[in-house]
């Protein structure tokens, strides 16, 4: 009796440990980020952090297929309801002397207005022709100005356009409510003027949001957007995020992210 009593105090505990197992694993896996799979839409990540005069957003193209063009956009909704937008994208076509197209990478910047369902454009900057697989996208807002930036290597940051806006913080909420929006994030979409990228197989975007707290630079968190953060979006693409980074792929979902270091450069 006393060896059956044994192995079946031992079977028992053998049977509690599996189903712990069991229980730890199935936790895990309900913790872990599922990707998303975003249709006729922008691509990316919304911004959930607090009020701030400058947010950077990072993006890194370890390989795009998008037969028509695409922009990796960070938008900025403002305390005042006006939209900034930092852009990166295949802005400017060319033909010379009636030759082939030749298509350009660029940066840019657009400053909207509201009203009700219809955006207004009041600002358009002229194209800074740059061919840029990584990097920083920086609005940051001083003296009633909107600056629109860019970096290269996290350090230096090339300021390429101001306009005024009369604002004193980029918003991630419905003023008044504890609401997040999808106005403020970083995506990609299309390549401009409403239009939809048509991503094919072999895409893989990282990307990534910092604020600025007064004093450095902050990691910022992110929830994968769902809305019509812009006018311009993709046919289909698969998003994750972490809370914090995220990853946008086609045509298999990517299951890990990167986040950079935080720059170095000052808004």
């Amino acid at each position: 009796m006393g060896l059956l009593r044994i192995v079946g105090l031992g079977f028992l505990a053998l049977v509690l440990l599996g189903l712990a197992l069991f229980v730890t694993s199935y936790v895990n896996q309900a913790s872990q980020p599922k990707p998303y799979l975003a249709m006729n839409i922008p691509a990316g990540l919304y911004y959930k952090g607090p009020e701030t005069t400058a947010i950077a957003g990072w993006y890194c193209i370890e390989s795009i297929n998008a037969s028509d063009g695409y922009s990796i956009q960070l938008n900025a909704w403002l305390d005042n309801q006006l939209t900034v937008q930092d852009a990166y994208g295949t802005f400017v076509s060319e033909s010379v002397n009636g030759g082939p197209w030749i298509v350009y990478t660029a940066f840019l910047d657009n400053v909207w207005t509201h009203n009700g369902p219809t955006s207004i454009l009041l600002h358009a900057s002229n194209p800074t022709i740059t061919n840029a697989q990584c990097a920083w996208l920086v609005i940051a807002l001083k003296d009633n100005y909107a600056y629109f930036g860019y970096s290269l290597d996290g350090e230096s940051i090339i300021w390429f356009d101001k306009y005024p806006v009369n604002a004193s913080y980029i918003i991630s909420k419905v003023p008044g409510l504890s609401l997040y929006t999808d106005y403020t994030g970083i995506v990609l979409a299309g390549p401009g003027n409403g239009e939809q990228a048509q991503l094919g197989r072999g895409t893989l975007v990282y990307l990534a949001l910092y604020y600025w707290n007064g004093t450095g630079w902050v990691l910022a968190p992110a929830g994968v957007n769902q809305g019509l953060q812009t006018g311009e979006t993709v046919n289909h693409a698969w998003v994750l995020t972490d809370g914090t980074c995220g990853v946008v792929s086609w045509s298999a979902p990517a299951n890990v992210t990167q986040c950079p270091s935080p720059p170095s450069f000052r808004p």
